[in-house]
């Protein structure tokens, strides 16, 4: 026994259909004069390349050279810079991660003065609103 599920856009749930509605097929008296045709097989055709296979094959032959405890390192820049960055991040030094690269501070800075110029802006309107002028 099959089953058939048909989106419904109002609820955006699947729900129980019969199979003429799961497959799309419309209702007309055409459509019920004509049997529905079976859904093709998923097919799925793996290839594979020479230049695939041989890149694989080089670099699994560097991997068999390896010792136990080591490991193939890049030896790209974006990497050494990436290393380089860690390394940075990682120092203990008493900084904050923010206040490590030199370029980080000016933001820093702009952005603990727009805060303690709002905290004052507040608190002058409060104590405006708190005490309304005075009738004369």
């Amino acid at each position: 026994m099959t089953i058939y599920y048909k989106f419904n856009g109002i609820t955006q749930n699947l729900n129980a259909a019969p199979q003429d509605a799961a497959m799309g097929r419309p209702i007309t008296p055409q459509a019920f004069s004509t049997s529905l045709v079976k859904a093709p097989d998923v097919f799925y055709d793996f290839k594979t390349e020479a230049k695939a296979l041989s890149a694989t094959r080089r670099v699994s032959s560097q991997v068999a050279d390896l010792k136990p405890g080591q490991y193939l390192v890049p030896n790209s820049p974006n990497y050494i810079k990436l290393m380089e960055r860690q390394s940075l991040f990682s120092a203990n030094d008493g900084k904050l991660v923010w206040q490590k690269l030199p370029k980080d501070l000016p933001m820093y800075y702009a952005i603990v003065g727009l805060v303690t110029a709002g905290v004052i802006w507040s608190v002058f309107c409060l104590k405006k609103f708190a005490s309304p002028p005075k009738n004369q």
